[in-house]
């Protein structure tokens, strides 16, 4: 039975991009890539950390021409990039007219124009170079031979303009951190995913432990809620192991093989929660024994289209780059978001009558365990929301340079850790509020609760074999609310049998 909001899944799920490369390409038309990289200081590794340039195609160069000019630099030294005129415009390259300009010398022709201190609009003060700038310019395919070393943890871009606009170039930029081959933003969710798994161990075998205690007092949901605590612990245990096999290995066939079936085990996941949701608020298991066959199907084929929706989305999302501005990702986010928030709507709806019909029945201890359950969905959409004020208000605090610098560093709590977080909680909370005891069995199995808590467990034992009737013996036509009576009509009964038996 899974019982938690589905709201941190849909986070989760719309937030979950796996892995940014290690190794980005440019070109003519995409002429600057950066990305997050840590020093060997801040994160350790068996290398030194470096960016290198290694150019794959180049073509339409003419003898002389130069072909590309490259730059790798510290971000926060973008400014220092260029001179500038007399007319306030910047000249980048140093070639015969900078030279004939004095913006640079002969020794760094074809080259990007660096200055040592430089303006800086946003502090309004001149500024200092923080880390060095390489420059160099480069016509034929190959490994540039010399390395940029990252000295320093930070944010470093690689950027390159070739001499003339027919010249057409490929190049693969590697940012080889100390550590391995992941992504500098992307490798803090390695021991995430790690503690995350040892938690669901730990909290599935104390469920567990009450799942053996009471063995032969178990409603079927609190099975589907065990078979669950065992999927998403593998499934967080497959998540942590990608990451794991992409630091040590890099990218290869295989790995984007294991990134399909990780997509398709997360839509599972996401899928299944709003499923069981759905089924908790339509009061199976709790409420009513059995659920009409007609609405079971029906809740069946909607989770089958979200799955399908899940699937396509996730497998798109990993195969197209992180900063990519194409609006295909649109083809299947919309439909998904749809199907998604149809099925939110539908949950709330559902757990909404059957609280009414609750109120109405009397059934005071139902009640309380659905109140509880609405009380948590809500406080965890608040969370979550609460998280994304909080990550917003901080990204107003800074200027865009500091933006820029700090944000890849702490994107993965906020996209990753908060909602996973706000994910395992709700579940943990849920699934231990609902676990099997003594009582649990009787709740299902009882149709109308006496409003005395110390007389819950006074109901007819008769009804411990509507459980386990076939749901054939059922009429589907049959509303489930004519299945309930009152306390007042068994007595009834109850008395006209006792007269029939013993007639005066």
């Amino acid at each position: 039975m899974k019982l938690w909001s589905p709201f941190p899944a849909l986070l989760v799920l719309l937030n979950c991009v796996l892995v940014l490369a290690n190794k980005e390409t440019i070109n003519q038309n995409d002429h600057q890539v950066c990305s997050g990289m840590y020093s060997k200081e801040d994160w350790k590794g068996k290398v030194d950390p470096f960016i290198s340039f290694n150019v794959k195609d180049i073509s339409e160069i003419s003898e002389g021409d130069p072909g590309m000019y490259v730059a790798i630099f510290d971000f926060q030294d973008f400014e220092h990039l260029g001179a500038v005129l007399p007319d306030g415009s910047k000249y980048y390259i140093c070639d015969d007219y900078a030279i004939e300009l004095g913006l640079c010398e002969e020794s760094h022709k074809n080259e990007f124009i660096v200055e040592e201190v430089a303006y800086d609009p946003f502090s309004e003060e001149n500024r200092t170079l923080v880390n060095q700038i390489m420059t160099f310019s480069q016509n034929s395919k190959g490994l540039h031979d010399t390395k940029y070393p990252v000295k320093q943890t930070g944010y470093y871009c690689v950027t390159a303009f070739t001499s003339s606009s027919s010249t057409k170039f490929k190049a693969t930029v590697n940012f080889r951190n100390a550590y391995g081959h992941l992504a500098a933003s992307e490798v803090n969710k390695m021991p995430l995913y790690g503690l995350l798994a040892i938690g669901y161990v730990v909290a599935m075998a104390l469920y567990s432990f009450a799942f053996w205690k009471h063995k032969h007092e178990l409603l079927a949901l609190q099975k589907y809620l065990l078979a669950f605590f065992v999927f998403l612990t593998a499934e967080t245990i497959f998540v942590w192991a990608f990451y794991s096999i992409k630091n040590e290995k890099g990218d290869s066939a295989g790995l984007k093989v294991y990134l399909v079936f990780l997509s398709i085990l997360t839509a599972g996941k996401v899928t299944f929660s709003f499923f069981l949701l759905l089924l908790v608020g339509l009061g199976y298991g709790i409420v009513y024994p059995k659920l009409n066959r007609t609405l079971m199907r029906r809740c069946q084929m909607f989770a089958a289209l979200n799955f399908a929706l899940c699937v396509a989305f996730l497998i798109q999302s990993y195969l197209q780059r992180a900063d990519s501005t194409s609006l295909l990702i649109f083809i299947t986010m919309v439909p998904l978001t749809i199907s998604m928030f149809v099925f939110y709507f539908m949950v709330l709806r559902c757990m909404g009558n059957t609280v009414r019909y609750l109120k109405e029945q009397r059934q005071v201890v139902k009640l309380n365990m659905y109140t509880k359950l609405l009380t948590i969905i809500y406080a965890s959409l608040l969370i979550v929301l609460a998280g994304l004020v909080i990550s917003t208000f901080v990204l107003i605090g800074m200027n865009t340079i500091e933006m820029i610098e700090q944000h890849w560093r702490t994107r993965f709590f906020f996209t990753d850790l908060w909602p996973s977080l706000v994910y395992f909680g709700v579940f943990v909370t849920i699934s231990f509020i609902w676990r099997p005891t003594d009582t649990s069995y009787m709740l299902a199995c009882s149709q109308q609760l006496p409003t005395d808590p110390e007389n819950v467990a006074d109901f007819d034992l008769d009804d411990l074999q509507s459980l386990g009737e076939p749901a054939d013996e059922f009429d589907d036509t049959i509303r489930d609310e004519d299945m309930i009576f009152t306390d007042e009509e068994d007595n009834r009964n109850d008395t006209q049998q006792h007269t029939t038996e013993h007639p005066k």
